[in-house]
This record gives structure tokens, C-alpha cells and sequence, in this order.
């Protein structure tokens, strides 16, 4: 009998910027132009448009850097722990539609509308308090307490 639910094929919360689904999904590539962690929302360089930056509000929602596999090369000592980051002039891959593991700054419930918070570039609620925050993104697809990991959901042309 065919297993019918994906997420029985994979663990769930791989990492932080990791996909969360096998459906499908769209990614686009820019420079970085800054460092940018992992699972934090991007938006394009005001100086430059072919760099990728931290969301900080001023520029449009461009999608969610994703986890990368090579990280493990900066190390000096392969039992070290990897840091998911991008530093400036990487190839940094943001996901624009499908379903990713992200940060969340706040408790979520699955089915919550998610907005981004322009001083870190994570996520919340769009029933937070805090005035620094985007318009909705997307939507949660599990519950997590602040600090962990949820999976968000985006759709973006």
C-alpha cells in the first residue's frame, strides 16, 4: 500500500531553511550581498538588484534562503558544528513558492497567516503586537512555540 501522507517519507524539521515538502518548488539565485542566515526572509539590494540581502522592509519580499549543502567545506574540523549561513558573494538559492522550515519569533498555530519581522527577518503571526512587521507572506503549515522551527508556506509569481 502507497504511503499517501509526503511526510512520512521524511523527518519533520530537517533545519532550519530546509524544504519541508517534496511537492513542488520554485527557487531563484542571487548574489549575497550581505551575510544571511539560513530559513531568513530576502529581499534584492536596493544598490545593487542582483544581490540578495536580510529583509528589512524596504525592498519587496523576494522568498526564503534556503540551506545549502556545501557549508561543511568552511570548516577547519569536520566535527565542528555548521553555522547555515551565506556570506557576502555566495550563491544564495530563495525559495519563492512551496513549503520551508523557518524561525518563528513568536508561538504559531498551524493555519496562521505569517509576516515578517523587519529587525530580524524571521517570522510571526500576523496577530502579533509588533508594528515592525510586513504584510502577510504566506501561511504557517504546523505550530511551533517561539524560537523553534514551523513550516511556512509561500506562493510567490
Amino acid at each position: 500500500m502507497p504511503i499517501m501522507d509526503y511526510r512520512e517519507y521524511m523527518t519533520p524539521e530537517l533545519g532550519k531553511g530546509k524544504n519541508a515538502s517534496y511537492h513542488e518548488g520554485h527557487a531563484d539565485t542571487g548574489a549575497a550581498g550581505a551575510d544571511i542566515q539560513w530559513g531568513l526572509a530576502v529581499q534584492l539590494s536596493a544598490s545593487n538588484p542582483n544581490q540578495v540581502i536580510p529583509y528589512d522592509g524596504t525592498g519587496n519580499f523576494q522568498g526564503v534562503a534556503m540551506a545549502n549543502h556545501y557549508a561543511e567545506t568552511r570548516l577547519s574540523d569536520v566535527s565542528q558544528f555548521i553555522d547555515g549561513h551565506y556570506v557576502a558573494s555566495d550563491a544564495v538559492s530563495y525559495l519563492r513558492r512551496g513549503s520551508i522550515f523557518v524561525e518563528v519569533e513568536e508561538d504559531v498555530i498551524k493555519g496562521d497567516n505569517a509576516v515578517i519581522d523587519k529587525t530580524t527577518a524571521n517570522f510571526r503571526p500576523a496577530t502579533t503586537t509588533i508594528t515592525t512587521v510586513s504584510g502577510v507572506i504566506g501561511s504557517f503549515k504546523s505550530s511551533a512555540a517561539a524560537g523553534n522551527l514551523a513550516e511556512l508556506e509561500i506562493n510567490l509569481p
